[in-house]
């Protein structure tokens, strides 16, 4: 019943109520345990048909839901451990009383203590507390059905759990918040002489709707397991009493549901663990394509400066062969021009030299091989860490205490012996009170 119900994509119950209706006889409760174990069991052979309306046979199932296949494995397994389970384990529902197990005592305590609304239902939850709506009439047999399905359900590895909530089923790393519901008898409403009085000063104002509900709701003893648990998923999630089959029959069913739900919920975790798991990467991937365009963004600036200094130089180089082997008389106008292109071309080679450029290189921060992943360097530090673009300086090396110090163009000519201390040109200040040179 349990594997033929998943092909039509409806519940074994309602297939077992369909084979009744049209007289098919179907196997007992514990066949095929018996059968296994080489039992003697009765087969009931199929009769003869009596009435022709039988004859065809309609079975309105709903398409099986886009589910994970972990998820009706779990249910099929489920279903046939507790089939082959000893009758008194799959038969627990209908069976002698169970002992109450300590963790429904808060659950007792509550739903004792609760006082009935105007429909006449009582309601407990919170902290360790099976979630109950059901009439105080109906206390003793809701939490024996609890017993029961405690009992039961530990059969397949489930475990009561309290939460901030409730009192959940837990099995390995998930946990099912469940309750009981008492469903309400519907009666028609008799409206009062105050209600009819009502509906007459209503009508004088053109309303002629009843001020009264259509239905009175009261208790009555019909009682629903429900789990709250995977809404939308199209896993079963109530069962209730029927006209002929009390919900504690239904327990084995209601297991396998559980061990459905279970395994729902726990692919969902793995879904979402690995949709975050992705999207952390493509994050990573993302930072780390924007700190490596950063990094050549600067790399580029730096060669540029490197490029433009070059340039310069090879500009100089051209002036400066230009004025080699002058005239005595021009050597006097264009030897100072000379003399202040190769400075500065000595400049322009100390800042290109490798050591200069490595030196510039550091203290910039600006490094030309790609730091290892998961360093603290990969990222450059962010979006924003690079305020301003490398550029390339003349150093003062200490080589006793191994120090570099950036310095001036005029302090490293100084130092470089292209200048003299009283070469210096004045400060700003003294060059305004010199005197001008002769007009020629």
């Amino acid at each position: 019943m349990t594997k033929v119900s998943v092909e039509y994509g409806v519940t074994s119950t309602a297939l077992k109520k369909t084979c009744n209706r049209h007289k098919i006889p179907t196997p007992e409760r514990g066949y095929w345990a018996k059968l296994e174990h080489k039992k003697p069991v009765r087969r009931v052979s199929l009769p003869k048909l009596t009435d022709a309306r039988l004859d065809q046979v309609r079975i309105s199932g709903a398409s099986a839901p886009d589910l994970p296949e972990q998820v009706s494995k779990a249910g099929t397994e489920a279903r046939e451990r507790l089939m082959k389970a000893e009758p008194a384990v799959a038969e627990g529902a209908t069976g002698s009383a169970v002992k109450e197990p300590p963790i429904l005592a808060a659950t007792r305590r509550a739903i004792s203590r609760a006082r009935p609304d105007a429909e006449g239902f009582t309601n407990a939850q919170g902290r360790g507390i099976v979630s109950l709506k059901i009439a105080p009439g109906s206390v003793d047999r809701a939490l024996q059905l609890l017993a029961r399905l405690f009992a039961l359900a530990e059969t397949e590895g489930f475990r009561p759990a309290a939460s901030e909530t409730a009192l959940e089923l837990a099995i390995d790393d998930v946990s099912i918040v469940f309750g009981i519901e008492e469903r309400p008898r519907k009666t028609p409403h008799e409206p009062t002489t105050a209600e009819l009085k009502r509906k007459e000063d209503s009508l004088r104002w053109g309303n002629s709707r009843d001020p009264w509900p259509k239905y009175d709701h009261s208790p009555s003893g019909r009682l629903a397991i429900v789990i709250q648990a995977n809404l939308w998923s199209g896993l079963r999630r109530t069962w209730s009493d029927g006209k002929t089959q009390k919900v504690e029959a239904m327990l084995p069913e209601i297991v396998a549901g559980l061990a459905e739900h279970g395994a729902l919920l726990r692919e969902r975790r793995r879904a979402a663990e690995e949709s975050e798991r992705r999207r952390r990467e493509a994050e990573d991937r993302r930072r780390r394509e924007e700190a490596f365009n950063a990094r050549e963004k600067r790399r580029l600036e730096f060669v540029d400066a490197i490029h433009e200094q070059l340039l310069e130089r090879s500009k100089l180089t051209a002036v400066l062969a230009h004025l080699e082997h002058p005239t005595a008389e021009m050597e006097s106008l264009t030897g100072s021009i000379s003399v202040w292109i190769r400075r500065r071309i000595r400049q322009i080679d100390a800042l290109t030299s490798p050591e200069f450029l490595d030196l510039s290189a550091r203290s910039a921060k600006l490094g030309f091989v790609e730091p290892p992943k998961d360093s603290d360097n990969e990222y450059g530090g962010g979006y924003y860490a690079y305020s301003s673009p490398p550029r390339l300086q003349l150093w003062s090396i200490d080589e006793e205490n191994e120090v570099a110090k950036s310095t001036g163009m005029l302090e490293w000519a100084i130092q470089a012996g292209l200048l003299t201390a009283s070469d210096a040109p004045p400060a700003k200040d003294e060059t305004a009170e010199a005197e001008p040179p002769p007009q020629s």
